[in-house]
């Protein structure tokens, strides 16, 4: 795949560097299975990751670095005994599943242990009693998807004032104590997603999006990153449907609006993992394929199944192994090196925010995306 979608700008230093990280990815599955290096093997073969500056919208710095909370982690927190690493996802999918892969072979890797948990209703307060519950049990480390930014503010702050460090990943929350944030870009990403529709509809059109919660700020990024990239090729987003990630609330979303608007939509797209296969669901149980382009997020084994039927245009993937690997050693190191050291170790940039890359699926390419997904022994993304 080409380095960056048209229209983006050249990649910085940060960038650079991250693909000289990932381009590790491109050795025998034999060596990086048996490497320990803190570089963690790629979920793709082909993906360069995209730049964290230059976009409205993108993660910021917050209280990453420089201020008291990276401060307090300065020198090692636990140099020597057992160390437990809990990780707190937003909600239970089956695109968590490579995550938790990922967070397993860093673990061996390093030697500590390590657990996540979900909140199964994808609620504040659900993920909230689950940080609760690791910061009773004593856990050295958490790492947590944010469900929502100024939500996840207390619930960092309650880890973090029992000088527990604490990173996000996947959904970040740039206003809290959260030390750094490991994953997308999501408004790249959601440039990924506006640039594969410019190409579905050259002529332009209109699209209606579908999320669990667009209060969350990874669904706002990729929404505005859509509209941003869609815009260049005439292509309006009329609006973006709820659901609570409710997948059958998600179905009935787009039924409704296949009723209502007519030919007025040309096309749909998913913005959280399962909001695809809900769109193929709806467009197929109405035969209505012909008459909507879908681009969808992630790679649910229902979307990796529409791509290569043909019934899905397009996915946006990104790392979710990488999500786990990284969290769980960069969490490791905190403890036992003090943020600073990990932080360079790591390679991760002085912002602390570690983007790890998207790439376009579509069905002319997912036969080889299955099979680096083989290769790391993962069945969906």
């Amino acid at each position: 795949m080409p380095a960056l979608s048209h229209g983006e700008p050249a990649p910085s230093r940060r960038s650079r560097r991250h693909g000289r990280l990932l381009a590790a990815s491109l050795l025998p599955l034999s060596l990086l299975l048996a490497s320990c290096s803190t570089a963690p093997p790629d979920q793709t073969a082909t993906t360069t990751p995209t730049p964290t500056n230059g976009a409205t919208g993108t993660t910021t710095g917050g209280n990453t670095t420089g201020g008291s909370v990276a401060a307090q982690f300065e020198q090692p927190r636990k140099a020597e005994g057992e160390l437990n690493i809990m990780i707190i996802t937003n909600g239970i999918s089956p695109f968590w599943d490579p995550m938790v892969v990922g967070m397993q072979k860093a673990a061996a890797e390093v030697g500590c242990k390590a657990d996540w948990a979900g909140p199964q209703n994808s609620t504040v307060a659900e993920q909230r009693r689950l940080v609760e519950d690791a910061v009773a049990k004593g856990v050295d480390g958490i790492a947590i998807s944010s469900i929502e930014d100024k939500s996840s503010v207390p619930i960092i702050e309650l880890a973090a004032s029992k000088g527990i460090p604490v990173i996000t990943f996947d959904s970040d929350s740039p206003s809290s104590k959260r030390i750094a944030y490991i994953g997308t870009n999501n408004y790249r990403a959601g440039e990924a997603a506006g640039n594969a529709a410019v190409k579905l509809l050259p002529s332009g059109g209109k699209f209606v999006g579908f999320v669990g919660n667009i209060s969350a700020p990874n669904a706002q990024q990729r929404r505005d990153g859509f509209v941003a990239a869609a815009k260049a090729g005439n292509i309006e987003l009329t609006q973006v449907l709820d659901d609570n990630k409710n997948a059958s609330r998600a179905r009935r979303n787009v039924e409704d609006v296949m009723q209502r608007s007519g030919t007025e939509i040309q096309g749909f797209l998913g913005l959280f993992s399962y909001n695809g296969p809900a769109i193929v669901q709806a467009v197929t149980n109405a035969n209505k394929r012909a008459d909507y382009k879908i681009v969808a997020f992630d790679a649910e084994p229902g979307t990796l199944q529409a791509l290569e039927k043909g019934t899905v245009d397009a996915t946006v993937v990104q790392k979710p192994y990488q999500f786990g690997y990284l969290s769980t050693k960069l969490l490791y190191l905190i403890n036992r090196k003090g943020w600073t050291e990990a932080r360079k170790e790591m390679e991760v940039p002085e912002d602390g925010i570690y983007d790890t890359g998207v790439e376009v699926i579509t069905p002319a390419n997912v036969k080889q995306y299955r099979e680096n997904l083989v290769k790391l022994g993962v069945k969906s993304s």
